[in-house]
């Protein structure tokens, strides 16, 4: 999914994209979840197949509070080369990021593109530009593990990791 967020920036022209993943929810010890894991990973390869240099300084973590992302954007737009897109590691960041932007005056995705992650249906199309984010594919989720169950409820081994596609679901913000 991070892989797809981040071709879907770089096929739209843009080179410098920042990346405000999650870490622990608020009230927790802050550290990367696996799931932020695995976007980082794809938004590194990402930018790796297009020769865009990886930039720490475009990483930042946000510990999901609502007024968390609003100030993880203000300071990744504060560099003195800000990104020309934003990645979000959920579509709730992604709505205070918007919130952030708005504030600067810039235009969703006149000045910067913002894509999220989820597809929370009723956030993504409630925001203005509707927001282009990433599927989880619940429903094969669930598919595979009930497959995997059943087709292996007398093995004593811990379930394989199984990687699914999340695809993107494209909507106005990029």
């Amino acid at each position: 999914g991070g892989y797809n967020a981040t071709k879907a920036l770089l096929d739209a022209g843009h080179t410098r994209i920042g990346f405000i993943n999650l870490s622990r929810a608020w009230g927790e010890p802050i550290a990367p979840l696996p799931a932020s894991d695995g976007r980082l990973k794809g938004y590194k390869k990402a930018l790796a197949e297009a020769d865009v240099p990886y930039d720490e300084d475009l990483l930042h973590y946000t510990d999901q509070r609502p007024t968390s992302s609003y100030d993880k954007t203000l300071e990744i737009m504060q560099k003195d080369d800000p990104p020309t897109a934003i990645f979000c590691g959920n579509d709730r960041t992604a709505m205070g990021c918007y919130n952030a932007l708005m504030s600067l005056s810039l235009r969703i995705p006149d000045d910067v593109a913002v894509v999220g992650f989820d597809n929370q249906s009723n956030l993504c199309e409630a925001l203005y530009p509707s927001l282009t984010t990433v599927q989880l594919p619940h429903y094969e989720m669930g598919q595979w593990a009930v497959e995997y169950l059943l087709n292996h409820a007398d093995d004593s081994v811990d379930p394989p990791q199984h990687k699914l596609n999340c695809p993107l679901v494209t909507r106005d913000s990029v």
